[in-house]
């Protein structure tokens, strides 16, 4: 079959049954990936995943991060910074420890493959959450800027552990090397919002001239793919890259009308291709796991649910009291995106299997489909018409 039309298939497959989905509270990457299951080897048979698909799903992956980027700031890292990390330790790391000793101690599952699994599994997807987020008006309430921080500060500490994984020889030069380089991005981004006006004037000049907005949205690309080649030199993934590169590029640099364009195309390109696309394909790689391992998935979710829950309702309780408790358990099970792209990398790079790999995609999407309905139907329709 010709990649037009895989392509075409596969797009066209995924937003219908995406559209149906989230019409019934479930998010559309989860129906994205049930759809490459259905397509893939695992059931019909239908589309056979290559090196064209996963080249085309590299290239989503960069613009779906690069988004993830876009939509969050330095400032969200460090504003509430205590409480982000008490919501971090709850919705991430004490789950994502539980799972390691259990893969380790009840499967003898390698250490390395049980950490990629667990990561996969325990890590909160900014993607979903935020959509979330904007989509029941809670960004606007201080509970809800304080999910985002930590489940940004979550992601980003994922994505530092998988990097790490990569070449665990160098493992000290690597963090220390990327440390460095983000100090200086910080920095850099410290040095345009002390001199914002200048940018904004210098940026607003540039959009005045002819193509403006295209130049600009050009050379944003542009400055993505260079600190994500960056930090493949360095030896890490390129996702980090893209979300760093990503948070460099805000209102105060180059003003409130021109991030609003930058946000509205990705957007619109990133929802209604790379995302079923990239979400797609990464369902299209999933097998069956062997029966031995159901065991595995099972309590790994159970983890993630109950243990992870019952801690997100009680510090949500302390930290988020503008929000129900119920609703803001409910948005930290959110999984998808981080979860599939880092299950993703790691099978790419060889650094686990294809079973191990399918694991991980099924229990982000049992988590997925489960932890929504966790938010009271009234919450939702309360939030929705504010």
């Amino acid at each position: 079959m010709d990649i037009i039309t895989t392509v075409l298939i596969i797009l066209a497959v995924s937003l219908i049954i995406g559209e149906i989905m989230e019409s019934k509270g479930f998010p559309n990457v989860v129906a994205a990936m049930i759809v490459g299951i259905v397509l893939g080897p695992a059931v019909l048979n239908f589309i056979t995943p290559d090196a064209v698909l996963y080249g085309l799903s590299d290239i989503s992956l960069f613009f779906i991060v690069l988004l993830i980027g876009v939509e969050v700031s330095t400032e969200l890292l460090t504003r509430n910074l205590k409480s982000s990390m008490a919501l971090t330790s709850s919705s991430f790391a004490i789950p994502f420890i539980l799972m390691i000793s259990f893969a380790v101690f009840v499967y003898n599952i390698p250490i390395l493959v049980a950490i990629i699994l667990s990561l996969s599994v325990s890590i909160p997807s900014i993607s979903i959450i935020s959509v979330l987020l904007l989509r029941y008006n809670l960004l606007s309430k201080e509970g809800g800027a304080r999910i985002l921080s930590s489940v940004v500060i979550s992601d980003v500490l994922a994505f530092l552990i998988l990097s790490s994984l990569i070449n665990t020889a160098e493992i000290y030069y690597k963090l220390a090397a990327i440390l460095i380089f983000i100090i200086l991005l910080l920095l850099l981004d410290l040095f345009m919002r002390k001199n914002a006006e200048r940018s904004k004037a210098f940026f607003e000049s540039l959009r005045a001239k002819e193509r403006g907005e295209q130049l600009i949205f050009a050379s944003i690309i542009v400055w993505g793919l260079f600190i994500s080649r960056i930090f493949e030199a360095l030896g890490f993934t390129f996702i980090l890259g893209a979300l760093f590169s990503g948070m460099i590029i805000n209102d105060v640099v180059i003003g409130e009308d021109l991030i609003g364009i930058i946000k509205r195309t990705l957007t619109r390109i990133d929802d209604s291709f790379f995302i079923p696309i990239f979400f797609t394909i990464a369902g299209l790689g999933v097998v069956f796991p062997p029966a031995q391992y159901y065991g595995l998935i099972i309590g790994l979710v159970l983890i993630s649910i109950l243990v992870g829950g019952f801690l997100n309702y009680l510090t949500s309780k302390i930290f988020l009291t503008d929000l129900k408790a119920r609703t803001s358990m409910a948005l930290f099970g959110g999984r998808g995106a981080v979860g599939v792209v880092i299950a993703t990398f790691a099978l790419s790079e060889g650094l686990i299997g294809r079973d191990i790999y399918s694991i991980a995609i099924f229990g982000t999407i049992i988590i997925s489909l489960i932890m929504p309905s966790f938010m009271r139907k009234e919450d939702r329709i309360i939030n929705m018409e504010k």
